[in-house]
């Protein structure tokens, strides 16, 4: 009897003592709302991953979590139902996968961003809020367009990226190639010169004024071989092994689950499929009030992660990198000096 009451004891010391964290309890009220994979938790809580690990260790140990391995991925979990009506009566509650330190959570970013996004479409404002005083043609010749390209296509050219996909790599006649938040449809166009008749261009973006504004664009232009769907990069509306490239240009940045979204590009991707993209990385980590700004958000700063943590879940995604350049000066010509540069990237797919 002395012996079972100190093992009760013992287990529910352990369980409130596991639940005495701030970032173990993001880690549980994330799983309570879906399960993740092990890589997701260092974005989710803004932690590195040997940190991540050793909570995960304490909250396995507590009886409270479980894993099973899916390929290369763990995947974690409240260990039963009984667990979760325990932490729920607990006062533990669901939340969102968010950006490091964030406390706006993934469905309040997605909603800001759509909006404000839905406004450019329209012309309502001029660019995303970080160098309103350029014009899309200067933004666009900064960061590595031509003026043929800028001239060819003026109408779908927002002056949204910080790169240009489209010239870091090979895209070949015939290809099939997928741009992530295709926007106005300015690099799916340059992309589908490339691709010639016989190739297909399939741009993918959750603003459904900016799918109007693509498809209009695309019969302006006389494009039959680009197609734009409505849909989010996190879950992308693209068949499993169908495409030979995936593009994007300063739009992961925006995603809240990042993870989520190299995963989606490796599943669609064709056996060494190859995915080239631009995107900002922060060189020193910012503010909780700064990754809350919604201007900061739509202007892809207040979403974006450390360099290194980019890179991490890209290589945990199953991709291969080589880094083709890295514009710090982009800081100060269109960000007012944050920390950060803009990646431009090669990815295999292994």
């Amino acid at each position: 009897m002395y012996k079972y009451t100190w093992i009760m004891t013992e287990e529910k010391a352990r369980f409130f003592k596991a639940l005495g964290d701030r970032t173990r309890l993001t880690i549980v009220g994330c799983l309570l709302k879906h399960d993740h994979c092990a890589c997701d938790f260092s974005e989710i809580a803004g932690k590195d991953q040997t940190t991540i690990s050793r909570h995960l260790k304490i909250l396995l140990e507590a009886g409270i979590l479980r894993y099973e391995k899916d390929g290369r991925y763990v995947i974690y979990s409240i260990k039963d139902e009984m667990m979760k009506e325990t932490l729920e009566k607990c006062g533990i509650e669901k939340v969102d996968s968010c950006c490091p330190g964030s406390v706006m959570d993934a469905d309040t970013k997605k909603h800001v961003v759509k909006k404000k996004y839905g406004k450019i479409a329209l012309g309502m404002v001029q660019g995303c809020g970080c160098c309103d005083d350029l014009s899309g043609e200067e933004i666009a010749g900064s960061i590595g367009y031509s003026n043929e390209d800028i001239s060819s296509f003026s109408d779908a050219n927002l002056g949204l990226g910080c790169g240009n996909p489209t010239s870091l790599g090979g895209i070949h006649e015939g290809e099939v190639v997928l741009d992530l938040g295709s926007g106005a449809g300015f690099d799916s166009f340059l992309a589908a010169r490339k691709v010639g008749k016989t190739g297909k261009v399939i741009g993918v973006d959750m603003t459904a004024e900016m799918l109007a504004k693509a498809r209009e664009n695309a019969e302006k232009y006389e494009f039959d071989n680009v197609e734009f769907r409505q849909g989010d990069i996190e879950e992308l509306p693209v068949e499993s092994s169908s495409v030979d490239v995936v593009m994007s240009n300063c739009v992961i940045n925006l995603a809240p689950d990042k993870s989520r979204v190299f995963r989606e590009a490796h599943r669609v991707l064709k056996e060494n499929g190859r995915m080239y993209l631009s995107d900002i990385v922060l060189l020193k980590d910012l503010t909780p009030e700064e990754r809350s700004d919604e201007k900061l958000i739509c202007a892809c700063v207040g979403g974006a992660l450390l360099k290194e943590d980019y890179l991490r879940i890209i290589r945990e995604a199953g991709f291969t990198i080589r880094i083709i350049d890295a514009d710090k000066d982009i800081s100060k010509r269109q960000y007012s000096g944050y920390p950060l540069e803009s990646l431009k990237l090669e990815l295999r797919k292994k």
